[in-house]
Parts: structure tokens; C-alpha cells; sequence
């Protein structure tokens, strides 16, 4: 009975580590692809601050 316990908390931490890495990677994706955005479209626009108020 208790080396069978064991076995389950072993494989639920694994699990949660690997939940957490993935979430954390999944994260900096997604900011990294933010900043790309940001950068893409003020290239491809180059809005002056003036113009962005007057609309």
C-alpha cells in the first residue's frame, strides 16, 4: 500500500512540473510574439504621435 502511494505523489509532482515548465513557455511564446506584433506593425505604419492623437 505505501510504495503504491508513493508511486502516484512520484508521478503527480512529474505532472505538475511539466504543467508549470509548459505553462512558463507558453507565456514567453506569447509575449515574445507580442513584441513582434508591436514591432510589425509600427514599421509597417510608422504613425507619428501627432497622428494618433488628431484621430
Amino acid at each position: 500500500m505505501g510504495s503504491r502511494t508513493r508511486m502516484i505523489s512520484q508521478k503527480n509532482m512529474t505532472f505538475i512540473n511539466f504543467a508549470r515548465s509548459h505553462a512558463q513557455s507558453r507565456v514567453s511564446i506569447g509575449f515574445s510574439c507580442a513584441i513582434l506584433e508591436i514591432q510589425n506593425t509600427s514599421h509597417s505604419r510608422r504613425i507619428s504621435p501627432l497622428e494618433v492623437v488628431r484621430e
